[in-house]
């Protein structure tokens, strides 16, 4: 899917690729949410992807700060509810155990625009309100958190690198992390992007929460399941297994297997695209179908000597070390002095 829009200081069309809704439910318009004056979670019925699996009741949900500018109402979380006038910062109410692998999904029910929309992991020093009156890329500005963005980049540390498509409403992101082995990787429709980062802190000490921020003004996401698993040769040998689709297939027509499913089920989720995802199979499918030409000059592109080459989202933290991301366009010194709110009058 195409997105076209205009750049907010030149006026010109810019063209970028988003990824398609996992699903081909009807989410309302940016228009009927800006108008709509009760609780915006009776807007969004779609619960595609919510009732066809047997995970665990949620292990965590939304901490309801006292000074952000959100409403949480059971799962759903709106910011800015009535108009943005800076960056909100949430976290969940439950820190992520270290020798545990954690795996949570949050709905965008929402489209989302402006300065930034993202997903990820920060410490208990982020400060929850530090950014409610600039409008900023909050998760991953410096080196206390790690985030995701709705424009497809990941960022830590305020070093910004491309990582997957663009997003927005209708899509599932998933977020895995790991930590006994201290990496972090997120999903997309329920398909893996590859590992993000190997930095992640796996000292006890460093307490590690669930985050999203967010500039947008009523825009809403839903938290679908979050678990938590501790870390063991079998859940380490269900993860080998999940990246054999059909010695896996085999194996969940054994009962005692079922079992093991139910328990790990983020390993092996099931997926239903979208029509529109169905017809473009090119997008969904693995690079290792990929021409290899292609392959070989992404991987001497990012090589490192030192690390396994193959890996390339392993080792964007080194990427960034060498190579620095010219700003882009949203990047404008003036930006921060324009309501965010105003994008639903266009």
């Amino acid at each position: 899917m195409l997105l076209m829009g205009h750049s907010r200081f030149s006026g010109r069309r810019v063209w970028r690729k988003c990824c398609p809704s996992y699903c081909d439910c009807e989410f309302p318009s940016t228009m009927k949410i800006t108008a709509y004056k009760g609780q915006l979670s009776e807007l969004f019925t779609c619960r595609c992807g919510e009732n066809d699996l047997d995970s665990p009741e949620l292990q965590w949900q939304w901490y309801d700060h006292p000074e952000s500018d959100v409403r949480i109402v059971g799962t759903t979380l709106t910011f800015h509810p009535t108009y943005s006038q800076g960056t909100v910062i949430v976290r969940g109410n439950k820190p992520l155990a270290v020798g545990m692998v954690h795996f949570w999904e949050v709905r965008v029910l929402t489209a989302l625009s402006g300065t930034d929309v993202m997903f990820g992991i920060g410490t208990e020093l982020v400060d929850l309100a530090q950014f409610q009156f600039r409008f900023v890329s909050a998760l991953g500005i410096n080196s206390l958190s790690w985030g995701f963005s709705y424009e497809g980049k990941i960022q830590n540390d305020a070093i910004r690198l491309p990582y997957g498509k663009k997003f927005s409403q209708g899509c599932i992101v998933g977020v895995y992390l790991d930590r006994s082995y201290g990496y972090l990787e997120f999903f997309l429709n329920r398909r893996s992007m590859g590992v993000a980062y190997r930095n992640i802190p796996m000292d006890p000490n460093v307490i590690l929460y669930p985050m999203v921020s967010s500039t947008t003004a009523k825009s809403a996401i839903r938290l679908i399941n979050a678990s938590s698993e501790i870390d063991c040769l079998q859940l380490r040998a269900f993860r080998a297994l999940s990246k054999q689709p059909k010695a896996l297939k085999e194996l969940q027509q054994m009962p005692g297997f079922k079992i093991l499913l139910k328990n790990y089920w983020f390993f092996a989720p099931p997926i239903r695209y979208s029509q529109h995802s169905a017809e473009n199979q090119l997008d969904i499918l693995d690079e290792a179908v990929l021409p290899s030409k292609s392959r070989v000059a992404k991987k001497q592109k990012y090589k490192d000597d030192s690390d396994d080459v193959n890996d390339i989202y392993g080792n964007a933290h080194k990427i960034a070390s060498h190579r620095r991301l010219p700003d882009d366009e949203t990047d404008h010194p003036l930006k921060e002095y324009f309501d965010e709110y105003f994008h639903y009058l266009f």
